[in-house]
């Protein structure tokens, strides 16, 4: 099985989305060519020799604050990781970073057989290889989402700082059951929250607020 670059794992609430409030074990993959510029896991996006840690170090599910360290993981170990962690029925959420950009299909389908539902949140970059069981969370940003991910989603979480990150989308978007769409205020703005919610009440979108950060949640 492939190796994969983690971050860290960790328990905590779904706090966005359509799972938002689920009790959910993260998975968070490092490294990120996306490059938004108001990115909140900044620390995840780069690979830099220096931050990688000994292969399968335990560190990663210890972490209690923010930092680029990582390391390679196999996925018969970081199974057991979670398995330890978490139990299984709980939601598993493999997150980054970008984490199409690593071989993910069998991370989920040893998630899945093991007893866990499985969300994937992927910017759409990159193709998304998983096992056809896990939910796939689209969250769109600056760069073009692969024309196949539109179909691959099962809901669209987007984040919306001005009314062009809607517009850059729009002929997708109008193509998909309004009942899949979210819009997410960047960074709780009041501007971003207020242009999110009249035009949620305008296309009969959802609203997504990042819940984590109002109990000061991971």
């Amino acid at each position: 099985m492939p190796a994969l670059l983690v971050n860290e794992v960790f328990l905590s609430l779904q706090g966005e989305g359509v799972r938002t409030g689920l009790p959910s074990v993260f998975i968070r993959l490092q490294g990120c060519r996306v490059g938004c510029p108001w990115c909140d896991t900044g620390y995840a996006r780069t690979t830099a020799p220096q931050d990688r840690l000994p292969d399968n170090d335990g560190a990663v599910f210890a972490k209690t604050s923010a930092s680029p360290s990582h390391t390679c993981a196999q996925t018969a170990w970081l199974v057991r990781g979670v398995l330890a962690l978490a139990r299984p029925g709980m939601n598993a959420v493999i997150t980054g970073g970008e984490p199409c950009e690593q071989g993910i299909a069998h991370l989920t389908t040893a998630l899945c057989d093991a007893g866990f539902s499985v969300q994937v949140e992927t910017s759409g970059t990159c193709p998304i290889l998983c096992d056809a069981r896990a939910w796939v969370t689209l969250s769109p940003k600056a760069r073009p989402v692969l024309p196949e991910n539109w179909k691959r989603a099962d809901e669209i979480k987007l984040p919306v700082l001005t009314i062009e990150d809607i517009a850059r989308h729009a002929g997708a978007l109008e193509r998909l059951p309004a009942n899949m769409i979210s819009l997410q205020p960047v960074s709780g703005t009041h501007a971003a929250t207020a242009l999110c919610v009249r035009e949620c009440l305008r296309r009969n979108w959802r609203l997504s607020l990042q819940t984590q950060k109002f109990i000061n949640l991971r």
